[in-house]
């Protein structure tokens, strides 16, 4: 839909009686993903041009925005209007986010071109905790793997690599050094440095551990040999970009439009912004499959993830804050942002035959739902996670052997989850 047929329907927002009064600004504090540009640069000024109510967004690097977070709720400041959160946060944000049931449910709920039963089932668990909804989603993402078709045609792979035995050998047969490799990584230790080792954990099946008995599972057989085999890309075959131990998230992107390697296993919608000629030197190369399984395309496992927006219980322009939730996660905003790098939970966009046709990587990203999971979203996980980081890096550098490096990693979890008054097994 045209940018001037959006504003026309943000204008059309009814006028639902509020007990609050209408504030001069809406706090908003989210992540810095480079998929925002709709979200600030038209989505908000088509809320303040129907309302007269700036959002004032900060958006902060992952880590940091958990701190701020964390800081600001746990000290009970009323000065945050609307959180986006990723579903690790989820356990220890719930008792500070409003029921976002109540609101669907409220007056504020009944906002036109929203319709509830739209978003994917999966993606509302995402958004849920222990039973209580802490927002509305508003992007789904599972990784996939992005490959240039004719590099790996040329190398003689016909059809992409769907088992670790051919992902390695597509590897090998692209990697043309210095300027070239078969493989880019999120290989930075930090917050994308657990999705990036994931696909191999699970596509392997392997877990992290239990949360009900909370048995730990991280240096099982399954665990190492996935880590030993995504350590060995790096440090025995070499077939992985050298500086992948510096990116993250930006850096990935910028690796596929200067054609620094030929295959990722990165989150799905990011294909939009490396595949497009306008922004990247390889745009019309990429084609997108599922992640490699251990043995095959059956065994392709990923974790499922994505961001959603939400009130906090102690905010104090509820209502309003809710109301610009419900327009940013509108079908119409939605499809919009898929233009933009989004990845809209919402069945309708997915599914729309011109969404299919356009964009190669969204039945992709369909069927990896299908089997994707949940990250650990226990309130102990992000300290957990943060020392699986240090044993996926040590491997990565080349420091320990992935048996070592989990072994440590098991240690940490079991003093951790010790002093949470938990008993690992």
């Amino acid at each position: 839909m045209r940018r001037r047929e959006l504003l026309v329907a943000a204008l059309a927002m009814p006028a639902v009686a509020r007990a609050q009064s209408k504030p001069d600004k809406l706090i908003f504090v989210g992540d810095n993903g480079p998929w925002h540009w709709c979200l600030t640069e038209e989505i908000a000024p088509a809320f303040e041009k129907a309302t007269g109510i700036k959002v004032d967004f900060t958006l902060l690097p992952i880590d940091a925005l958990s701190a701020r977070l964390k800081a600001e709720l746990n000290s009970g400041s009323p000065d945050i209007d609307i959180i986006q959160w990723t579903a690790p946060f989820a356990g220890w944000l719930a008792p500070h986010m409003a029921d976002h049931a109540k609101l669907l449910a409220d007056n504020a709920g009944k906002h036109p071109d929203f319709d509830w039963d739209d978003f994917l089932p999966s993606v509302r668990d995402l958004a849920s905790y222990q039973g209580k909804l802490l927002g509305i989603p508003y992007r789904v993402t599972a990784s996939i793997l992005n490959y240039q078709k004719q590099l790996l045609a040329e190398a003689g792979f016909a059809t992409p690599p769907d088992n670790w035995e051919s992902f390695l050998a597509a590897a090998q047969a692209t990697t043309k050094p210095p300027g070239r490799y078969g493989i880019g990584i999120w290989g930075r230790q930090g917050p994308a440095m657990v999705g990036g080792f994931s696909p191999f954990l699970r596509g392997n099946g392997g877990r992290y551990f239990d949360p009900k008995t909370w048995q730990i599972f991280i240096n099982d057989a399954k665990a190492v040999e996935a880590l030993e085999y995504y350590g060995d890309l790096m440090t025995k075959y070499k077939v992985v970009v050298p500086d992948s131990l510096t990116w993250e998230f930006d850096e990935i992107i910028a690796g596929g439009q200067t054609d620094r390697y030929a295959m990722t296993i990165t989150l799905a919608p990011y294909g939009t912004l490396i595949n497009d000629p306008k922004l990247s030197r390889t745009g019309g190369r990429w084609a997108w499959s599922v992640a490699p399984g251990r043995h095959s395309a059956a065994e392709s496992r990923v974790s499922l993830g994505g961001w959603t927006f939400g009130v906090p219980a102690g905010g104090k322009n509820t209502e309003w804050a809710f109301e610009f939730i419900q327009l940013a996660t509108s079908k119409d905003w939605m499809r919009r942002s898929l233009e933009r790098g989004n990845a809209p939970p919402r069945t309708s966009v997915l599914s729309d035959p011109s969404v299919l046709a356009r964009f190669g990587w969204a039945p992709v990203l369909a069927q990896a739902l299908t089997t994707a999971e949940l990250e650990p979203r226990a309130p102990v996980w992000p300290s957990l996670e943060l020392q699986l980081r240090s044993g996926i890096s040590a491997v990565l550098l080349g420091q320990k052997s992935a048996k070592a490096a989990l072994d440590g990693v098991a240690s940490d979890w079991q003093r951790t989850l010790r002093r949470t008054g938990v008993k690992p097994t």
